[in-house]
């Protein structure tokens, strides 16, 4: 009965073991490929030409070589007839907004803002907000933006 009762428990032991298997062994964890940096322009030739934004708003904006922008509603009016006039300049990746002129638009009370541009690798770029105090610019500016051919 000893002997049985032996044989039954290495039994027991070896089919608790086969039934296990072997240990697993850990996988790696995958890891994210990390987003490029963005490029961001730091002159004027990185931004010159005429773009419309992407967003609700889709204002025509026009950045000239003199450092001078204009904003229409259409790209009719960007050039001859825009609804807002602004300087532009670059002060590091800093892009410096100050505004003119507001007609057809409504004015901002804090003239001047900052933004970051990014360029991003399929032609289109950001205008990523660091200082804008006015509502109505920062929501049709702060946007992804594609040039107008």
């Amino acid at each position: 009965m000893k002997t049985l009762l032996i044989g039954l428990a290495i039994l027991t032991v070896a089919l608790f073991v086969s039934a296990c298997g072997p240990a697993a062994t850990p996988t790696a964890a995958p890891t994210a490929t990390p987003a490029p940096t963005p490029v961001l322009a730091t002159k004027a030739e990185d931004i010159l030409g005429t773009w419309v934004g992407t967003g609700a708003d889709a204002l025509y904006q026009q950045f000239n070589a003199n450092g001078t922008v204009n904003t229409a509603r259409s790209r009719e009016n960007v050039a001859a007839k825009p609804d807002s006039r602004s300087t532009f300049r670059f002060e590091g990746t800093h892009l410096i907004l100050t505004e003119v002129e507001a007609t057809g638009l409504p004015p901002c009370d804090a003239k001047t803002a900052i933004y970051e541009v990014q360029l991003l690798p399929n032609g289109n770029m950001r205008f990523v907000a660091v200082d804008d105090k006015c509502s109505p610019r920062k929501r049709s500016t702060g946007q992804i933006h594609k040039r107008v051919q």
